[in-house]
């Protein structure tokens, strides 16, 4: 017999216990399952005199719901908006079935809520959260590109009030308004959500199922009592066509900044909770808005490619073949006390780890230290670390310029120049002072894996752990498999880059692996049409306009024109004439202008901040100034990324298109609702992408000329995806 995913059971106070527990998972996710099952529990207790209130809790110890089941919502996304606008309305018949009990109903709430649970939980009458370091409560649906469908938009506004619904803190609001989790997915802390209204009390987690008892036979709670300063301006902008007007105009001014327009979820969020408080009388015209609005947004194109990657992300978590690490890492050394050594060594710090940083000249570990110590000082800045925390965390790093100090490290992630001899010399002299087995890592953007193992001692643990800069907000590691690297090594790698809070994708290793493989061609196209003539602003426009989150010109001083030109260099030797760098980039690294660390490059900066083109860059520029359309700039930039993703993904390197799309999203901030260069290629049309390849390579070079994995799909009518 099945085991149900919720329980009911009576209290000797008569009050009934509702248990979610879904069986043979870590977590409760609201499937058709745990509805069906909660349907029966509830209305057991509406048929039972003998009820007198009731409390819904989590059988698990740090999550109350995590959600509904995304599978499910797929599912529906395959089908129809009228099929999406019916899955709606049939969580706000069940969700009003709590609201509608003739007892009062209690959520408990323990751990991670979100989504559906959290939809759940503003449907009964008393809220209350424990203090568990994991309690969070948030309506993250926007995030996949829709909207709360089962009642979530419309009673959010209507219990917290319309400003800290839709807005986040904001200097005209009074403290104590805001949060505007609706319309950015943000989630709320116990301390946080007591504050703004979400729950009505907050206890210890000891506590929790004591006090939620007391609560439904009693009804009384301990509210935040608000200022009336801010209960009077809750009132105004929620309940007031002035007040509402205002809200409106503030945060789709907020929303439009941060999409720049491309996600329509938040609008549509913000346009619902807007009508919700508007007539308070039309709870049914509201939810029809709320239901009409989910169906369109589910079944849209942004909505499918954002879920989509967030199921790559959740696949990515997987170890290949399932390995174990087959080294256990408590200590890291990172050699290497630069930009990239000094972030990693910060970011292992701040994940727990003990961390030993070497350099071979005292300055450049000192400048190394100084990083970490300014990163950690900028996280208790930002109150995300108490100052002793920082200081405590800071203190696991050591500093030194022996290898002796790294004797006992398990990982080594070496972060030196990009040189093979030197690497190969890295790994001989720690092999002199490790004698236990140790993972070595490098952080290589572009050399062989293999080669580098080729004189270890043990080479089936040599792996490619390759972070991205600045490490500290860049949330992709791509985990490299050399020839003789083992499941194990790059499980353990893996592991590691978790503990961080990294996004991680495996690849076999080929000169620039898949981010640097795809990004160059984009970044050497840029350059040469800013050669050729067009416009800085153009070009940068132009991809902005496309969804990147900066241009490639701008990018390119960004990461840094010596490190993208000694990539080029590397994808010439290895691929040919198709790559080879531009002369103005040739010209830009003679000159040694190496981007906005150093002050000039493309671009000119005064204080950091990007004052035009570099005068210097201009006067290399001989050819006339010409203007394209926006639609020629971006096939040639955006076809040069979509033709190099499918010779990686013809290569082998790469297991399957949703990897190789999540890398691109997470390594370069491709635009999350194009979906990945992939995802994008099938929108657009096989057939017609290798149409554009043909032209281009007639009129902006054989770089351009299709792949044969393209050729050979669009012959046959596929797509890289097959749904």
């Amino acid at each position: 017999m099945t085991k149900p995913a919720v329980t009911m059971k009576m209290l000797n106070s008569g009050v009934a216990l509702v248990t979610l527990d879904l069986p043979d998972s870590k977590y409760n996710l609201l499937s058709e399952r745990v509805l069906r099952d909660l349907i029966v529990c509830l209305d057991q207790a509406a048929s039972d005199k003998a009820v007198k209130g009731m409390v819904i809790h989590s059988g698990k110890p740090d999550n109350f719901v995590f959600g509904a089941n995304i599978e499910e919502i797929q599912a529906v996304q395959n089908q129809t908006a009228k099929a999406a606008y019916d899955a709606s309305n049939v969580g706000k018949e069940i969700f009003d079935k709590i609201e509608k009990m003739p007892f009062r109903v209690v959520v408990a709430i323990n751990g991670i809520c979100l989504g559906g649970g959290t939809e759940m939980s503003l449907a009964c009458h008393y809220r209350i959260a424990s203090n568990h370091p994991k309690t969070a409560i948030g309506l993250p649906e926007v995030k996949l590109g829709f909207i709360p469908g089962w009642g979530g938009t419309v009673r959010l506004p209507r219990l917290i009030g319309l400003p800290s619904a839709v807005l986040p803190p904001l200097p005209f609001l009074p403290k104590g308004i805001g949060w505007g989790g609706l319309l950015t997915g943000a989630t709320a802390d116990p301390a946080k959500a007591w504050r703004i209204g979400l729950v009505d009390e907050t206890v210890e987690e000891s506590a929790l199922l004591e006090r939620a008892e007391q609560i439904a036979l009693t009804g009384k709670v301990k509210r935040y009592q608000k200022p009336l300063k801010v209960r009077a301006v809750e009132n105004f902008l929620t309940n007031t066509a002035a007040g509402r007007a205002l809200v409106f105009k503030a945060a789709l001014t907020g929303v439009m900044k941060e999409t720049r327009g491309k996600y329509p979820a938040p609008v549509e969020a913000l346009k619902v909770a807007v009508k919700a408080v508007g007539n308070k009388a039309d709870r049914k015209g509201a939810y029809e808005a709320e239901s009409r609005a989910f169906g369109r947004q589910a079944v849209s194109a942004v909505s499918k490619n954002l879920v989509n990657i967030f199921f790559a992300q959740t696949e990515s978590k997987k170890a290949r073949n399932n390995a174990a690490p087959s080294v256990k890492v408590k200590k890291i050394g990172v050699i290497g006390a630069g930009v990239m050594g000094a972030g990693i060594a910060q970011a292992a710090a701040y994940a727990g780890y003990d961390v030993v940083l070497k350099d071979i000249k005292q300055e450049a570990l000192d400048a190394g230290m100084a990083t970490v110590k300014g990163l950690f000082d900028g996280l208790a800045a930002k109150k995300k670390l108490s100052t002793t925390e920082a200081a405590s965390r800071y203190a696991a790093v050591h500093g030194t310029l022996k290898y002796e100090d790294m004797a006992d490290c398990d990982m080594v992630i070496e972060a030196v120049v990009e040189v093979m001899k030197v690497k190969k010399i890295v790994l001989a002299d720690l092999e002199k002072v490790i004698a236990k087995p140790f993972i070595y890592a490098t952080n290589t953007s572009s050399l062989s894996i293999t080669e580098m193992a080729s004189e270890a001692r043990n080479p089936e643990l040599v792996v490619g752990v390759h972070f991205f800069n600045p490490v500290h907000k860049m949330p992709l590691v791509e985990i490299i498999f050399g020839g003789t690297t083992s499941d194990g090594a790059a499980a353990a790698a893996q592991e590691f880059a978790l503990k961080l809070g990294k996004t991680t994708v495996f690849c076999m290793d080929r000169p620039g692996f898949i981010v640097n493989a795809i990004l160059t061609p984009y970044l050497l196209e840029a350059v040469r049409l800013l050669e050729q003539g067009v416009a800085a602003e153009e070009i940068e426009k132009t991809m902005q306009s496309f969804g990147m989150p900066m241009g490639p010109l701008t990018l390119l001083d960004e990461v840094g024109l010596d490190v993208a030109g000694h990539v080029a260099r590397v994808l010439h030797a290895a691929f040919g004439e198709r790559l080879d760098p531009p002369t103005l980039l040739k010209k830009v690294e003679e000159a040694k202008l190496v981007g906005k660390k150093g002050g000039a490059g493309i671009y000119a900066y005064a204080e950091g901040k990007k004052s035009g083109v570099n005068p210097t860059v201009a006067g290399w520029i001989t050819a006339q100034p010409i203007r394209k359309q926006r639609g020629e700039i971006q096939d040639r930039l955006a076809l040069a990324m979509v033709n190099e993703a499918a010779r990686v993904l013809e290569s082998g390197i790469v297991a399957d298109p949703r990897t190789l799309d999540l890398a691109m999203i997470f390594g370069t901030g491709f635009p999350p609702f194009q979906g990945g260069p992939l995802r994008y290629a099938d929108s657009v049309g096989i057939k017609v992408i290798h149409q554009k390849l043909e032209m281009l390579s007639k009129v902006a070079g054989e770089n351009y000329a299709p792949c044969q994995l393209i050729k050979d799909m669009a012959a046959r009518g596929q797509a890289f995806y097959q749904d």
